[in-house]
């Protein structure tokens, strides 16, 4: 295991032009000089750069499971339409890669991030065969994580009023609902022909996949009174850089574990122990 610090970059030529034709001109899109950090108290400004770099951390982490996802599904040979709708998502977790830098340079800059750029990838069982290989990724990234992320964007993006928030979220959560639709949209096609111990393998890697992320929820601990944070914050600054209130994103998880997680994987036969 190697520790990096987390750096993007773009180039100055040619590629620059044709990303810019692809996305769209992302500097002149957004309302960048809308955010002034001297509107909200350092230590939150600090706290949301932090933010808003790992989450383009995180969705770096996205883009490149998304890309072994598009590998996968070719090796199991799904059919062409799941393919292509998967082979959509490496390019748009990218372009959420830039976006959200960019709100922690729109802040003041990012903070300092080390990771391993090996620890993205999932390690299949080599026992697995490619398709079972794609079932595996499918549950643990469409199913499980990205419609958490979804969730989770969303809750984010009805909390906030300010318009450069608004609009990076908006994009954001445009572009992660078919992500994990995919995986329901997979499961209709494949779920006729899994045995008992694959959907019972499949429900284990789901409830290891909401294991592996409780922790994040279960350390919050925040409240807020009269629209102030335990902390000291306002709750509009709170939801203005971009977040929610404390106790929601444990009653948002909570809640979409329950009806988007489960629910839809016990209709499609596996059952989350």
């Amino acid at each position: 295991m190697t520790s990096e610090l987390f750096e993007i970059d773009l180039t100055d030529g040619p590629a620059l032009t044709l990303h810019e034709r692809a996305t769209g001109d992302i500097a002149q899109r957004y309302p960048w000089d809308s955010m002034d950090p001297s509107c909200y108290p350092p230590l939150l400004v600090e706290r949301a750069r932090h933010s808003w770099t790992l989450r383009a951390l995180n969705e770096f982490g996205s883009a490149t499971v998304m890309g072994q996802l598009v590998q996968v599904l070719g090796e199991a040979r799904v059919p062409l339409d799941l393919w292509s709708l998967a082979a959509r998502f490496p390019a748009e977790e990218i372009h959420h890669v830039e976006l959200c830098a960019r709100m922690a340079m729109s802040l003041g800059g990012g903070t300092p991030l080390t990771y391993d750029p090996g620890a993205f990838a999932v390690a299949f069982d080599p026992s697995l065969t490619f398709l079972q290989r794609a079932n595996e990724l499918i549950v643990r990234e469409c199913c499980v994580g990205e419609t958490l992320s979804f969730a989770l964007l969303s809750g984010c993006l009805r909390a906030t009023t300010h318009p450069l928030t608004r609009a990076v979220l908006t994009t954001l959560v445009q572009e992660e609902a078919l992500h994990g639709r995919l995986g329901y949209l997979y499961l209709d096609w494949i779920a006729p022909e899994l045995g008992p111990a694959e959907k019972e393998r499949l429900g284990r890697i789901a409830r290891q996949t909401l294991d592996a992320q409780a922790p994040l929820w279960e350390k919050l601990r925040s409240t807020t009174k009269d629209g102030v944070t335990r902390e000291g914050f306002l709750l509009e600054h709170v939801n203005a850089l971009g977040w929610m209130e404390s106790q929601d994103y444990i009653a948002v998880t909570h809640e979409t574990v329950e009806a988007q997680v489960k629910a839809p994987l016990l209709r499609h036969g596996i059952r989350v122990p």
